[in-house]
């Protein structure tokens, strides 16, 4: 440690014995570093400093000066000295080479440091002039502000010192930057990427506010972005009216002037516009933070800048201290530029821009915003996590006003007209009252008056009870949420006893909470459990769980695989019905299900029709081609996106795969386990961005707003020319069926396209082409096998394609056998163990082989 550093750290201390033990700690058995570090000590503490001194000027000098560059101090041997410095002056070892800022009371240079090495900072010294205590005091103030901070997102003090004229200064990390909004719009950062730099300030803040000290100047300005190997970095800056928090800074008197506005109008807490820094906290970095955030979102401050420009001082702390700000979402509407402008300054159409602020990012902002400072987040450590929950797409911490507090604020406002109304209605309160006691005293006997009081002693039991009931019901509740949550971190996890023990003490806690049956019925299809997961589903669909919830697409087939056919038909019948009350009527996902039965209880022929016409919306739109329908089931979709498992293999491929060592099987199942760095994020990659530009320059592509309503990203072209195949074959369109499904085996970029073999097996059955149908029906047998062969290999819960898939070509393969042979294929050794081995690790009983 350097004799600096051991020094500022010992200035911490304000015990001597605290002290003496941290300098005998740090300085060890070198006397020389100790005796100059007790030296620099002695000379702190001396109360004749330098800058105590009162700044004189002799007659003669006084009548002479013509500027503040000619004024003069007196040094500590009296005698006059120049205080001018300016662009080449050496102060110390530092030689001014050009100046960057000026502050209220201080100048700012680009300095280089001459010894011991030489280098390029920042010098910040008083104004000539401004020498007074009180200006001495503050910079001093800030100068210790900064000294106690070390963080990497604030600018670092490297040296401090006084002028031979006498005045103080200090010296700190050169940061060539620029401000945090104006590197925003240079950049057209996307919304993750603002948020993720606004976290940032929000932990040098927090560590400002850990050492005490709070900024009162957090604005654009004094937060700079500079770039450190092409990553963006944020530095606060500026701690010139920076405030300490039980404790003082420095041993001199800082003494905020009464009536005086501390920090800039639009950044400014409504208790810094009460013109007293007596009563600032903490939380008025907060409010800073909170139009920060504002403006990163918007493009403008809460209030106009040019309204301030015109107001009065008073019309301005009326308005920081009264007015309500516009929400986020509704200042995008009302600013000067068009939605466009900002949205494309953050990498995203107007829509998806007002959608992203809209709700959560509204309820941070104006959290942060609030007038009544209690309500603000406590902390800005909390404001960051609060954005980082928003990111990750969980629950924030911000919540929208109470009804009760709207209620409060209301009565605020209107004092008289509440009081009056007040006094309106008691008075006819107050007179109903009156003729009702004096009716009852006439007409209401003795017995009646006791009959009701045991009436409303009954009611008053029955009440108590009922709010009891609630009371356990809400806690019960609580507590199965906690235990869901925890399972789906262990199911993420792979923790699969972990996660069943949690889901089925969550249906244990409250039975009737369809949330804890469905998820459970989700970890069970993620083994390969089909027969326990349609159990659990089915009691999840009788408590109310949402039937066309994409997260529940699949249902249907878990339910005809298990033979309750009357489950799956009310299943389809329900999806039915909810897609023709929609404007875009039936979808892929409810087609796909409905048409997985040969009975004939549906429109197959309008399905058909349906999915014809789909077919030509995706083919206008051939970015469809890219998506991929990963949402339900991330872990399977990790293996297969690099396996191209849904190929039919052929028997060289078979026999090379026996012959494959088994530790290269492995390996190769370790790298397909991975997470797949290719998936689409919110951020398009650069091929991707391409496209998108090519396509909106091209005229003959069609409008991205023209997409048909029922577009969905979940299905693949692929998936889509299957389930038109697999309708036209239920509506006897073998020909049709036939063409589509050959055409969803021919796209290669949907992995799971095998599932289309014993469709297309069954299509040329019908269609009288005995030969093609064995073939295809060999096809899948072999893409079963194959499949079955790395399920059983791989660890439990892993499946080379999405469990639908892997659930359909069961299906279908079954029905596919049964038209063609006449069998029903046996169940296959390999799956049964898998199934085996994954109620082995749920661990809570022994199931029958029935159940599983």
């Amino acid at each position: 440690m350097t004799e600096r550093t051991i020094f500022l750290q010992a200035l911490e201390l304000s015990s001597a014995d605290a002290r003496g033990e941290y300098l005998t700690q740090a300085c060890g058995n070198d006397d020389a570093l100790r005796q100059a570090v007790d030296q620099l000590l002695d000379a702190h503490e001396l109360p004749d400093n330098l800058l105590d001194r009162p700044v004189a000027v002799s007659a003669s000098d006084q009548a002479g000066r013509t500027s503040e560059v000619n004024s003069v101090a007196i040094g500590t041997l009296g005698q006059p000295v120049g205080i001018t410095e300016s662009v080449g002056t050496e102060v110390g070892r530092y030689k001014l080479r050009e100046q960057i800022g000026e502050g209220g009371f201080g100048l700012v240079f680009v300095a280089e440091q001459q010894y011991p090495v030489r280098r390029h900072v920042a010098l910040k010294i008083i104004k000539p002039g401004m020498d007074s205590r009180e200006v001495i005091g503050r910079f001093e103030a800030e100068r210790q502000a900064v000294a106690v901070m070390n963080h990497p997102n604030i600018a670092s003090v490297l040296d401090a010192g006084t002028t031979k004229s006498g005045r103080p200064y200090f010296v700190m990390e050169l940061v060539r930057g620029v401000p945090i909004t104006e590197f925003c719009q240079r950049r057209q950062l996307s919304l993750r990427a603002r948020l993720e730099l606004f976290t940032d300030v929000c932990h040098a803040v927090q560590h400002a506010h850990q050492k005490g000290v709070i900024h009162r100047d957090l604005k654009p300005s004094n937060i700079l972005v500079t770039l450190h190997d092409v990553i963006p970095v944020v530095k606060v800056i500026d701690f010139g009216v920076a405030k300490a928090i039980g404790h003082r800074l420095t041993d001199r008197t800082v003494y905020t002037q009464f009536a005086a506005m501390i920090g800039t109008p639009l950044y400014m807490s409504p208790e810094q516009a009460e013109m007293s820094g007596l009563d600032v906290d903490t939380r008025s970095d907060i409010y800073g933070l909170g139009v920060l955030l504002y403006e990163l979102l918007t493009g403008g401050t809460p209030f106009e800048r040019e309204r301030f420009n015109t107001a009065s001082i008073d019309e301005v702390r009326r308005i920081i201290r009264e007015e309500d700000p516009p929400k986020p979402s509704t200042r995008l509407t009302t600013l000067g530029a068009s939605p466009s402008t900002h949205s494309d300054k953050r990498q995203c159409v107007p829509a998806e821009l007002s959608f992203a602020v809209r709700g959560d990012l509204d309820w941070i902002v104006m959290k942060a915003l609030e007038k009544d400072r209690s309500r603000r987040y406590e902390s800005a450590s909390a404001m960051a996590e609060d954005v980082k929950r928003f990111l990750s797409e969980q629950p924030i911490e911000a919540r929208p006003p109470s009804r009760l507090y709207q209620l409060q604020k209301f009565a605020q406002r209107n004092k008289a007209a509440i009081v009056t109304a007040s006094l309106l209605v008691a008075a006819m309160f107050l007179g109903t009252a009156i003729s009702l006691w004096q009716a009852a005293v006439a007409v209401t006997e003795r017995n009646e008056k006791d009959q009701a009081l045991q009436k409303a002693v009954r009611l008053q039991r029955e009440a108590d009870q009922a709010r009891l009931q609630i009371e356990q019901f809400a806690k019960r509740m609580k507590e199965a949420n906690i235990l869901v949550t925890s399972g789906r971190a262990h199911a993420d996890a792979e923790r699969w006893g972990a996660a069943y023990a949690d889901f089925t003490a969550a249906t244990r806690r409250q039975p009737n909470y369809y949330n804890a049956w469905s998820e459970r019925a989700s970890l069970q299809v993620r083994l390969g459990l089909w027969k326990l997961a349609a159990d659990d589903y089915a009691q999840a669909i009788e408590l109310g769980v949402p039937t066309d919830n994409p997260a529940n697409w699949g249902i249907p087939q878990l339910f005809l695989f298990n033979g309750d056919l009357e489950s799956f038909r009310a299943y389809c019948r329900d999806l039915i019905n909810q897609s023709e009350q929609r404007s875009e009527g039936v979808s892929i996902a409810v087609i796909r299900s409905c048409v997985m039965s040969s009975e004939r209880r549906f429109d197959v022929q309008t399905f058909a029709t349906r999915m014809e016409e789909m077919i030509a919306d995706f083919d206008r739109f051939p970015d469809a081609r890219r998506h991929r329908f990963d949402r339900h089931d991330r872990h399977d979709d990790r293996e297969d996106r690099e396996k191209d498992a849904s190929k039919p293999p052929s028997e060289e491929h078979l026999t090379a795969a026996k012959e494959t060592p088994k530790k290269d099987r492995d390996l190769d199942r370790d790298r397909s386990a991975e997470p797949d760095q290719t998936a689409s994020q919110p951020g398009q990659n650069d091929a991707d961005s391409a496209d998108a530009v090519s396509q909106k320059d091209d005229p003959d592509q069609p409008d991205e707003s023209a997409k048909p309503p029922w577009y969905c990203v979940f299905y693949p072209r692929g998936a889509a020319l299957y389930v038109a195949g697999l309708a036209h074959l239920r509506a006897d369109h073998f020909k049709l069926a036939v063409k589509r499904l050959n055409e969803s085996l021919d796209e290669v970029e949907w992995h799971g396209r095998s599932i289309a073999y014993p469709a297309l097996a069954m299509a040329y059955h019908r269609a009288g082409e005995t030969e093609k149908s064995r073939q295809a029906l060999a096809s899948a047998k072999a893409a079963l096998d194959q499949w079955a062969d790395e399920i059983y290999s791989s660890p439990v819960g892993r499946m080379p394609v999405m469990w639908i898939d892997w659930l359909e070509a069961q299906l279908l393969y079954r029905e596919a056998s049964i038209l063609m042979t006449g069998f029903v294929p046996a169940d296959d050794v390999r799956l049964r163990r898998v199934r085996q081995r994954a109620v082995s690790l749920l661990g809570e009983r022994d199931f029958s082989s029935d159940e599983i």
